[in-house]
């Protein structure tokens, strides 16, 4: 028997994980912020998460370093988990 191949006609990204559940409940660290003024971007890595990318607050979000608050932090991330 022979070999089948794929000709790509360009290079593709293909995601060979399965996406992964986690079950949170009770109190979720924040356990550091990240903010990328060059990217517009803001980062929280979070307990039981990882990093995560906050779209609230980054990209057209953005305005300058340090105008988002403790508190726009925690509403972004708790978006994510309820979305």
């Amino acid at each position: 028997m022979s070999n089948l191949s794929i000709n790509l006609s360009s290079a593709k990204t293909v995601v060979t994980q399965p996406e992964e559940s986690v079950t949170l409940e009770g109190e979720v660290s924040i356990r550091r912020i990240v903010d990328i003024p060059g990217e517009k971007q803001v980062i929280a890595f979070v307990e039981g998460l990882g990093r995560l990318e906050l779209d609230e607050l980054s990209g057209d979000n953005y305005d300058t370093p340090a105008e988002w608050s403790n508190a726009d932090v925690v509403t972004a991330v708790t978006n994510i988990i309820n979305s």
